[in-house]
């Protein structure tokens, strides 16, 4: 008999079988009676939670994103000095990387369906320039408080979350980051430069 679940749970559990379900079948060869199978639920369970088989994988999307994105609004409402703020997000980023128990395949595959799907590219270039933004307004903030040098945060912004990126590629693909090593001179590499003061 299969025990009940609060709806936030069953949800939950749809969503992990179908991250399986489209990263091991891809999107397109993928069916909802596959991630039906994969929760142990009816196709029909299924349905009543998600109206279809791209609402569920816009569902992973939004759940992608929500941690690495509440890593960022935690850093914008923090009070801290700037420098400190960057510190600690690029901490959390790397132990995010490193902790994961398999790694973030969806990232990849969410990357390559926007390449040919126009609604989902937009979402996800909203959400990167959201997050853009968002480093970009800690590093302004460093910047007047004389802690940054004066650079174009928007440029800073960018490059920082395409090293983001590169860090869930390669978590994706079995690299995970040596967060020892990062931690101390990558993100020293980052605040200070390669060129010796």
């Amino acid at each position: 008999m299969t025990r009940h679940l609060s709806e936030s749970e069953r949800r939950s559990q749809i969503l992990r079988a179908a991250r399986a379900v489209f990263i091991e079948k891809g999107y397109l060869a993928a069916r909802v009676e596959d991630v039906a199978a994969r929760a142990n639920l009816s196709k029909g369970a299924v349905y009543f939670y998600f109206e279809s088989k791209r609402s569920i994988f816009d569902a992973l999307v939004e759940e992608e994103h929500a941690l690495t994105i509440r890593f960022l609004d935690e850093a914008q409402a923090d009070k801290r000095p700037a420098a400190e703020k960057l510190m600690e997000l690029g901490t959390k980023y790397l132990d995010y990387f490193a902790g994961l128990k398999s790694p973030p395949r969806f990232f990849l595959l969410m990357s390559e369906m926007a390449i040919r799907d126009e609604e989902l590219r937009t979402r996800v270039n909203a959400i990167h320039n959201r997050f853009v933004h968002g480093i970009a307004s800690v590093i302004e903030q460093g910047t007047k408080e004389g802690t940054f040098g004066e650079y174009d945060p928007m440029a800073v912004g960018q490059m920082l979350k395409a090293i983001i990126d590169g860090l869930a590629g390669q978590s994706a693909v079995g690299v995970r980051p040596d967060v020892a090593r990062l931690s101390s001179d990558g993100i020293r590499l980052l605040l200070h430069g390669l060129l010796p003061r």
